[in-house]
Protein backbone atom coordinates (compact mmCIF):
# COMPACT_ATOMS: atom_id res chain seq x y z
CA UNK A 1 0.00 0.00 0.00
CA UNK A 2 1.17 3.52 -0.82
CA UNK A 3 -0.09 7.05 -0.38
CA UNK A 4 -0.29 8.47 -3.89
CA UNK A 5 -1.14 11.66 -5.71
CA UNK A 6 -2.07 11.00 -9.33
CA UNK A 7 -3.44 12.83 -12.33
CA UNK A 8 -7.07 12.47 -13.34
CA UNK A 9 -7.36 11.70 -17.05
CA UNK A 10 -11.15 11.83 -17.24
CA UNK A 11 -14.11 12.23 -14.90
CA UNK A 12 -17.22 11.70 -16.96
CA UNK A 13 -20.87 11.14 -16.21
CA UNK A 14 -21.61 7.43 -16.57
CA UNK A 15 -25.31 7.66 -15.75
CA UNK A 16 -27.73 9.80 -13.71
CA UNK A 17 -25.76 10.78 -10.59
CA UNK A 18 -22.98 8.30 -11.45
CA UNK A 19 -19.43 9.11 -12.59
CA UNK A 20 -16.49 7.13 -13.90
CA UNK A 21 -13.09 8.57 -13.02
CA UNK A 22 -9.93 7.46 -14.83
CA UNK A 23 -6.62 7.94 -13.01
CA UNK A 24 -3.04 7.59 -14.24
CA UNK A 25 -1.27 5.43 -11.64
CA UNK A 26 1.31 2.85 -12.81
CA UNK A 27 1.79 1.55 -9.25
CA UNK A 28 -1.90 0.70 -8.83
CA UNK A 29 -2.21 -0.88 -12.27
CA UNK A 30 0.83 -3.05 -11.60
CA UNK A 31 -0.15 -4.14 -8.09
CA UNK A 32 -3.96 -4.19 -7.89
CA UNK A 33 -5.58 -7.60 -7.44
CA UNK A 34 -9.19 -8.71 -7.74
CA UNK A 35 -11.33 -7.43 -4.87
CA UNK A 36 -8.97 -4.70 -3.67
CA UNK A 37 -9.88 -1.03 -3.33
CA UNK A 38 -8.45 2.46 -2.86
CA UNK A 39 -9.16 5.10 -0.20
CA UNK A 40 -9.62 8.62 -1.58
CA UNK A 41 -9.26 12.00 0.10
CA UNK A 42 -12.52 13.65 -0.97
CA UNK A 43 -11.78 17.31 -0.23
CA UNK A 44 -9.44 20.00 -1.55
CA UNK A 45 -6.11 20.88 0.04
CA UNK A 46 -6.61 22.82 3.27
CA UNK A 47 -10.07 21.42 3.89
CA UNK A 48 -11.13 18.66 6.30
CA UNK A 49 -14.69 18.19 5.11
CA UNK A 50 -15.17 15.30 4.89
CA UNK A 51 -12.47 14.38 7.38
CA UNK A 52 -12.18 10.69 6.50
CA UNK A 53 -11.16 9.19 3.21
CA UNK A 54 -13.74 7.20 1.25
CA UNK A 55 -13.21 3.63 -0.06
CA UNK A 56 -13.88 2.86 -3.72
CA UNK A 57 -13.55 -0.43 -5.57
CA UNK A 58 -11.31 -0.44 -8.62
CA UNK A 59 -13.70 -0.77 -11.54
CA UNK A 60 -11.30 -1.37 -14.42
CA UNK A 61 -7.65 -1.19 -15.42
CA UNK A 62 -5.90 -0.50 -18.71
CA UNK A 63 -2.41 -1.95 -18.37
CA UNK A 64 -1.20 -0.56 -21.67
CA UNK A 65 -1.80 3.02 -20.52
CA UNK A 66 -1.21 2.56 -16.74
CA UNK A 67 -4.74 3.77 -16.06
CA UNK A 68 -7.35 2.52 -13.60
CA UNK A 69 -10.90 3.68 -13.08
CA UNK A 70 -13.47 3.87 -10.30
CA UNK A 71 -17.24 4.13 -10.47
CA UNK A 72 -19.00 6.29 -7.91
CA UNK A 73 -22.45 7.57 -7.03
CA UNK A 74 -22.78 11.21 -5.93
CA UNK A 75 -24.34 11.09 -2.45
CA UNK A 76 -22.69 13.62 -0.14
CA UNK A 77 -20.05 16.34 0.13
CA UNK A 78 -17.16 14.00 -0.66
CA UNK A 79 -18.50 12.52 -3.88
CA UNK A 80 -19.92 15.92 -4.86
CA UNK A 81 -16.39 17.31 -4.62
CA UNK A 82 -15.06 14.38 -6.66
CA UNK A 83 -17.61 15.04 -9.41
CA UNK A 84 -16.27 18.61 -9.74
CA UNK A 85 -12.73 17.49 -10.57
CA UNK A 86 -11.47 17.92 -14.13
CA UNK A 87 -8.90 16.38 -16.44
CA UNK A 88 -5.43 17.24 -15.15
CA UNK A 89 -6.48 17.68 -11.52
CA UNK A 90 -4.59 15.70 -8.90
CA UNK A 91 -6.30 13.23 -6.59
CA UNK A 92 -4.89 12.02 -3.26
CA UNK A 93 -5.49 8.36 -2.36
CA UNK A 94 -4.09 5.24 -0.71
CA UNK A 95 -3.95 1.77 -2.19
CA UNK A 96 -4.18 -1.00 -3.04
CA UNK A 97 -6.05 -1.90 0.15
CA UNK A 98 -7.87 -5.01 1.30
CA UNK A 99 -7.14 -8.70 0.99
CA UNK A 100 -7.14 -9.78 -2.66
CA UNK A 101 -9.29 -12.56 -4.06
CA UNK A 102 -7.43 -15.46 -5.61
CA UNK A 103 -9.15 -16.28 -8.88
CA UNK A 104 -8.68 -20.06 -8.99
CA UNK A 105 -6.43 -20.87 -11.96
CA UNK A 106 -7.84 -24.40 -12.04
CA UNK A 107 -11.45 -23.24 -12.46
CA UNK A 108 -12.26 -22.23 -16.01
CA UNK A 109 -15.53 -20.40 -15.41
CA UNK A 110 -16.73 -17.57 -13.19
CA UNK A 111 -20.29 -16.54 -12.30
CA UNK A 112 -20.79 -12.97 -11.06
CA UNK A 113 -24.02 -11.84 -9.37
CA UNK A 114 -24.34 -8.10 -8.85
CA UNK A 115 -26.86 -5.56 -7.70
CA UNK A 116 -26.75 -1.79 -8.30
CA UNK A 117 -23.37 -0.19 -7.64
CA UNK A 118 -22.21 -3.61 -6.43
CA UNK A 119 -21.15 -4.28 -10.00
CA UNK A 120 -18.00 -2.16 -9.48
CA UNK A 121 -15.69 -4.79 -7.92
CA UNK A 122 -17.24 -7.53 -10.07
CA UNK A 123 -16.34 -5.63 -13.23
CA UNK A 124 -12.63 -5.85 -12.35
CA UNK A 125 -12.96 -9.59 -11.72
CA UNK A 126 -14.63 -9.95 -15.11
CA UNK A 127 -11.80 -7.98 -16.72
CA UNK A 128 -9.00 -9.99 -15.08
CA UNK A 129 -10.75 -13.31 -15.68
CA UNK A 130 -11.46 -12.72 -19.38
CA UNK A 131 -7.91 -11.45 -19.89
CA UNK A 132 -6.66 -14.79 -18.53
CA UNK A 133 -8.90 -16.77 -20.86
CA UNK A 134 -11.68 -17.67 -18.44
CA UNK A 135 -15.37 -17.76 -19.36
CA UNK A 136 -17.45 -15.26 -17.39
CA UNK A 137 -21.22 -15.05 -16.89
CA UNK A 138 -22.63 -11.90 -15.27
CA UNK A 139 -26.10 -11.72 -13.72
CA UNK A 140 -26.95 -8.19 -12.60
CA UNK A 141 -30.04 -6.51 -11.20
CA UNK A 142 -31.01 -2.83 -10.98
CA UNK A 143 -33.98 -0.71 -9.91
CA UNK A 144 -33.76 1.35 -13.10
CA UNK A 145 -31.59 1.92 -16.14
CA UNK A 146 -29.14 4.47 -14.69
CA UNK A 147 -26.19 2.17 -15.44
CA UNK A 148 -27.23 1.46 -19.00
CA UNK A 149 -23.81 2.50 -20.32
CA UNK A 150 -22.18 -0.38 -18.45
CA UNK A 151 -23.68 -2.87 -20.91
CA UNK A 152 -21.27 -1.59 -23.55
CA UNK A 153 -18.34 -2.42 -21.25
CA UNK A 154 -19.61 -5.98 -20.88
CA UNK A 155 -19.89 -6.37 -24.64
CA UNK A 156 -16.37 -4.99 -25.13
CA UNK A 157 -14.96 -7.49 -22.60
CA UNK A 158 -16.75 -10.40 -24.23
CA UNK A 159 -18.68 -11.30 -21.08
CA UNK A 160 -21.88 -13.29 -21.28
CA UNK A 161 -24.58 -11.52 -19.29
CA UNK A 162 -28.21 -11.19 -18.27
CA UNK A 163 -29.52 -7.91 -16.88
CA UNK A 164 -32.69 -7.52 -14.83
CA UNK A 165 -34.44 -4.26 -14.04
CA UNK A 166 -37.29 -3.77 -11.58
CA UNK A 167 -39.06 -1.16 -13.70
CA UNK A 168 -38.58 -3.08 -16.95
CA UNK A 169 -36.67 -0.25 -18.64
CA UNK A 170 -33.53 -2.33 -19.28
CA UNK A 171 -32.91 -5.99 -19.99
CA UNK A 172 -35.45 -8.37 -18.46
CA UNK A 173 -38.03 -7.20 -15.97
CA UNK A 174 -37.69 -8.59 -12.46
CA UNK A 175 -35.18 -9.27 -9.70
CA UNK A 176 -31.85 -10.95 -10.32
CA UNK A 177 -32.33 -13.24 -7.30
CA UNK A 178 -35.44 -14.70 -8.91
CA UNK A 179 -33.38 -16.00 -11.83
CA UNK A 180 -30.13 -17.29 -10.37
CA UNK A 181 -31.24 -20.91 -10.80
CA UNK A 182 -32.54 -20.59 -14.35
CA UNK A 183 -29.49 -22.61 -15.40
CA UNK A 184 -28.68 -24.92 -12.43
CA UNK A 185 -25.81 -26.64 -14.23
CA UNK A 186 -23.85 -23.38 -14.18
CA UNK A 187 -23.03 -23.76 -10.48
CA UNK A 188 -21.28 -27.08 -10.95
CA UNK A 189 -18.64 -25.51 -13.20
CA UNK A 190 -18.34 -21.91 -11.98
CA UNK A 191 -16.76 -20.05 -9.08
CA UNK A 192 -19.40 -17.66 -7.72
CA UNK A 193 -18.76 -14.04 -6.65
CA UNK A 194 -21.43 -11.53 -5.63
CA UNK A 195 -21.80 -7.94 -4.48
CA UNK A 196 -24.80 -5.71 -3.91
CA UNK A 197 -27.27 -4.43 -1.32
CA UNK A 198 -27.49 -6.35 1.94
CA UNK A 199 -31.05 -7.44 1.12
CA UNK A 200 -29.77 -9.14 -2.02
CA UNK A 201 -26.90 -10.83 -0.19
CA UNK A 202 -29.29 -12.15 2.46
CA UNK A 203 -31.44 -13.76 -0.22
CA UNK A 204 -28.42 -15.21 -1.98
CA UNK A 205 -27.07 -16.61 1.28
CA UNK A 206 -30.36 -18.42 1.89
CA UNK A 207 -30.91 -19.65 -1.66
CA UNK A 208 -27.33 -20.71 -2.39
CA UNK A 209 -27.00 -22.28 1.05
CA UNK A 210 -30.07 -24.42 0.43
CA UNK A 211 -28.28 -25.89 -2.58
CA UNK A 212 -24.92 -26.10 -0.75
CA UNK A 213 -23.31 -23.70 -3.23
CA UNK A 214 -20.29 -21.72 -2.08
CA UNK A 215 -20.00 -18.04 -2.98
CA UNK A 216 -17.58 -15.21 -2.25
CA UNK A 217 -19.32 -11.93 -1.35
CA UNK A 218 -17.87 -8.42 -1.35
CA UNK A 219 -18.97 -6.07 1.43
CA UNK A 220 -18.97 -2.31 1.70
CA UNK A 221 -18.74 -0.62 5.09
CA UNK A 222 -17.97 2.90 6.29
CA UNK A 223 -14.28 3.10 7.15
CA UNK A 224 -12.12 5.41 9.21
CA UNK A 225 -8.51 4.34 8.56
CA UNK A 226 -8.87 1.75 5.78
CA UNK A 227 -5.81 -0.20 6.99
CA UNK A 228 -7.20 -2.23 9.89
CA UNK A 229 -6.04 -0.04 12.79
CA UNK A 230 -9.34 1.38 14.04
CA UNK A 231 -11.68 -1.65 13.84
CA UNK A 232 -14.42 0.64 12.57
CA UNK A 233 -15.63 -1.57 9.71
CA UNK A 234 -16.08 -4.98 11.30
CA UNK A 235 -18.67 -7.55 10.30
CA UNK A 236 -19.59 -10.76 12.10
CA UNK A 237 -18.45 -14.07 10.62
CA UNK A 238 -19.26 -17.52 12.01
CA UNK A 239 -16.44 -20.04 11.75
CA UNK A 240 -16.13 -23.35 13.55
CA UNK A 241 -19.02 -22.65 15.89
CA UNK A 242 -17.68 -19.28 17.07
CA UNK A 243 -18.37 -15.69 16.02
CA UNK A 244 -15.40 -13.65 14.84
CA UNK A 245 -15.39 -9.92 14.16
CA UNK A 246 -13.41 -9.30 10.98
CA UNK A 247 -12.43 -6.00 9.37
CA UNK A 248 -13.79 -5.32 5.91
CA UNK A 249 -10.74 -3.18 5.09
CA UNK A 250 -8.16 -5.76 6.20
CA UNK A 251 -9.51 -9.32 6.19
CA UNK A 252 -12.05 -8.31 3.54
CA UNK A 253 -13.71 -6.90 1.58
CA UNK A 254 -14.40 -10.46 0.36
CA UNK A 255 -15.85 -13.13 2.65
CA UNK A 256 -17.41 -16.54 2.27
CA UNK A 257 -21.10 -15.65 2.03
CA UNK A 258 -22.31 -18.64 4.04
CA UNK A 259 -20.19 -17.56 7.04
CA UNK A 260 -21.45 -14.00 7.31
CA UNK A 261 -23.85 -13.24 10.17
CA UNK A 262 -26.37 -10.58 9.22
CA UNK A 263 -28.02 -8.53 11.97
Amino acid sequence: MRLLKSEILSNEKYGPGIYRMEIFAPYIVKNIKAGQFINIKCCPEGSRDPLLRRPFSVFDIEKKFNVFSILYLVKGNGTRYMSSLKNGDIIDFAGPLGSPVDIDPLMGNILLIGGGMGIAPLNLIAKLATDSGKSVLMLAGFKESNLLRWERDLVRMGVKYRIFCEDGSWGEKGLVCDHIFDEPAVYRSHDVYCCGPEEMLRVLQKDLGRENISATAFFEEKMACGIGACNGCVIRVKRGGRIDYLRVCKEGPAFELSEVVFD
